[in-house]
């Protein structure tokens, strides 16, 4: 994300003249998923480490997985974009909350991406201060279509609307500045780092339960 002036009194949504949040079929969704899916299968997989020894081990690392999913559900609930004449205040899914003039919003590119397949596209908004820094990215599929022209409406400054669709791996190269902190090839190895050390301690305790048996 690119660099902005954070201001110290936060942007009141209640008055802001356009607020605009998750949408709601993505945040029922997420919520089902967690009831009916990550739910069960955390109590099985404690249930059935229970008998072999480490179950502790297990229920610790089960318990860390649960928490860190509930607070990404919570920050899905509370996130929104408000513009109000002066400010504009962003509080992302997986990014901090931040505040910057109207003013520095120079131009929007609107386009149209698509994964490794073009069967499923989504339009991403990007908004860019008169230096070419990007100021915030927004995808569709998170906040919507309907949102995403509401926020362009709302912001009345230049925008470049790109007809061809393209990859997302495209349309980072060509903005790099766009790509977040989760997108950097540094956090896709933090991931997959804390990914092997949870899963290699797993595997040893297993091995110490099954040795003590």
């Amino acid at each position: 994300m690119g660099a902005t002036t954070a201001r110290a009194t936060p942007l009141d949504t209640s008055t802001a003249d356009v607020v605009i949040r998750p949408r709601a079929a993505l945040v029922r969704s997420t919520a089902l998923s967690i009831g009916f899916s990550a739910v069960p299968i955390a109590v099985a997989v404690v249930w059935v480490a229970v008998p072999n020894g480490p179950w502790l081990v297990v229920s610790a690392v089960v318990a860390l997985f649960t928490v860190g999913v509930l607070a990404v559900f919570l920050r899905l609930r509370s996130s929104f974009v408000a513009v109000d004449p002066g400010r504009v205040a962003i509080r992302g899914v997986l990014s901090a909350r931040r505040s910057f003039s109207r003013t520095q919003v120079h131009e929007l590119v609107l386009a149209i991406t698509h994964g490794p397949t073009v069967d499923r596209t989504s339009r991403e908004l990007v908004a860019f201060d008169a230096a070419g820094d990007t100021l915030f990215r927004m995808r569709g599929e998170v906040w919507g279509d309907d949102g995403i022209d509401r926020l362009v409406d709302a912001l009345d400054v230049r925008t470049i609307r790109l007809a061809r669709p393209m990859s997302t791996r495209e349309f980072t190269r060509r903005w790099p500045g766009i790509r977040a902190w989760y997108e950097q090839p540094r956090a896709y190895v933090l991931v997959g780092g804390v990914t092997a050390l949870a899963v290699g301690g797993l595997l040893v305790a297993e091995a110490v339960g099954l040795a003590r048996r």
